[in-house]
């Protein structure tokens, strides 16, 4: 993207925000989360199946929360979109992703480009401004069961906010998160990919 042309973060996150709250995103959602999260496979597992988890498309954890964070600022919009709407819900979501990944890797190549061309070269990770990018789009911190088991002591102080303005504790979410990845490994991936080829007993559920 031109650097004269480039939109700053708050515009794109602005963007970003309305395209999550929109009717029925929550279904352009899940289907990113199935694409970027499941593997496929048949019989054996070869490496070949994990490629796409790999890919520049695919989207890392920190950019799925943030779409979930963004989905429940207002009450979730279950309708379901017409498979139009919800490939547009899909292919926007991408793009301002990328959008805003360029735009927070600016500040970084326009110093580095500055100190080139000047001749004095610094080092450009000593302003914190320069971190959020690796720090957001840096590799996983931990194993997905010590996010969810880490967070009941990391986000205890924030408890009595959490009761007052949304009605449960981090403890609670805690559990739900347990419990939902229960029922997630009870279920067949042959059975939920099955109710997802049949589009009336999705509608039955």
């Amino acid at each position: 993207m031109d650097q004269t042309s480039m939109r700053k973060e708050d515009a794109i996150f602005r963007d970003l925000s309305t395209i999550c709250t929109s009717p029925g995103y929550v279904h352009a959602l899940a289907y990113l989360c199935f694409r970027d999260s499941v593997v496929g496979y048949s019989d054996e597992m070869r490496a070949e199946d994990m490629e796409h988890l790999f890919s520049m498309e695919h989207l890392i954890r920190t950019e799925m929360s943030t779409l979930v964070g963004l989905l429940v600022q207002q009450e979730i919009d279950w309708s379901l979109p017409d498979a139009k709407t919800i490939q547009h819900y899909i292919e926007e979501t991408e793009r301002l992703l990328n959008e805003l990944h360029e735009s927070m890797s600016e500040p970084t190549i326009m110093e580095l480009r500055n100190a080139f061309q000047s001749g004095k070269m610094a080092n450009p990770f000593e302003k914190g401004s320069n971190l959020r990018e690796p720090i957001f789009y840096g590799g996983e911190s931990a194993y997905s069961f010590q996010f969810r088991d880490l967070s009941v002591p990391k986000y205890r102080s924030d408890n009595p906010w959490l009761e007052k303005q949304k009605g449960f504790t981090i403890q609670c979410a805690r559990d739900v998160v347990h419990a939902l990845a229960c029922i997630i490994r009870e279920d067949t991936a042959e059975g939920v990919l099955g109710d997802m080829r049949s589009p009336k007993a999705l509608l039955a559920a």
